[in-house]
């Protein structure tokens, strides 16, 4: 397969963007979907999963679901722990209050103007306005921190702070159960 141009990356960009804010706006986190997620976390984390808003707990079992597709009949895997990770990825969002709309701002301004987005993130740790700028860019870390403070296990907490390829780029050490989340959780 030939590699893609850079318009041909944009448009399929934009694309994966769009099927994004449609599954956020019209698909719903289900009863079987809360039941999925009731089976592997444990109290204190559906407690925190519960936060979410819906459309992101959706993206989560859907991660989540992608990730035991992939180890299906892999017995090198923990089930438990892949299921867990694509659960918790984004737990830190819990503290933006986003909704779907909010969250599509801060993916536009991710992707198409970087510098602006990061700029704002960067400077928001403690502005009250940017704030969620600075959650969103690090909210692996910042789930991470609220996962370690319900006893999470380092290995977890090490794959969800790292998640984001874009600020913690795959190197040889990187678990291949971080590159099993990272491709699931680009393709919904």
């Amino acid at each position: 397969m030939l590699p893609l141009s850079d318009g041909q990356l944009m448009l399929a960009n934009i694309w994966t963007r769009l099927k994004q804010f449609y599954c956020g706006m019209f698909c719903r986190y289900t009863k079987a979907d809360k039941a999925f997620a009731g089976s592997y976390l444990n109290i204190q984390e559906m407690a925190l999963f519960n936060q979410l808003p819906g459309f992101e707990k959706k993206h989560s079992v859907v991660v989540a679901r992608k990730m035991l597709e992939a180890i299906h009949g892999k017995h090198e895997f923990d089930e438990r722990k892949m299921a867990k990770l694509g659960l918790l990825h984004d737990i830190g969002k819990v503290l933006e209050h986003n909704s779907i709309f909010t969250k599509s701002v801060l993916v536009i301004m991710r992707f198409f103007f970087p510098g602006l987005y990061d700029r704002l993130a960067d400077g928001g740790e403690n502005h009250p306005i940017f704030k969620r700028f600075y959650i969103h860019k690090h909210h692996g870390e910042v789930g991470a921190r609220l996962l370690e403070k319900i006893g999470e296990t380092s290995e977890i907490l090490s794959i969800i702070a790292k998640h984001d390829p874009r600020h913690n780029p795959f190197g040889p050490e990187t678990p291949i159960e971080q590159k099993i989340l990272n491709e699931a959780d680009s393709t919904y």
